[in-house]
């Protein structure tokens, strides 16, 4: 997968997308990618494969399993991931999820 496949999977999910920050304020449900340090395999000063590590952040304000459901089996359901527990954000008075794969 891409950044690019990953943004229209999220889309055609039905998701509000965005790639680091929305360029404006954006209501929940909604879904942030950004990618974190990379995880390479390396051996002899040589790169032999890349991998991308992305977090995820649906963020919401009221617990909907259908919506994660779409998450898990629609967008990310042909990768291996992990999610992280909920968390309520209180200086922004919503909830976020946290899902880890490697594009």
């Amino acid at each position: 997968m891409t950044l690019e496949e990953l943004k229209t999977r999220c889309k055609n999910a039905g998701f509000k997308y965005a790639y680091g920050l929305f360029k404006q304020s954006t209501e929940p449900p909604h879904l942030i990618a950004i990618s974190t340090a990379s995880d390479n395999f390396m051996a002899d000063n040589k790169v032999y494969h890349e991998s991308t590590p992305i977090q995820l952040d649906y963020t919401y304000l009221e617990k909907n399993l259908e919506e994660q459901k779409k998450i898990e089996n629609e967008i990310l359901g042909d990768l291996a991931w992990n999610k992280s527990d909920e968390t309520y954000l209180s200086d922004e008075d919503v909830w976020q999820i946290s899902y880890f794969f490697e594009i």
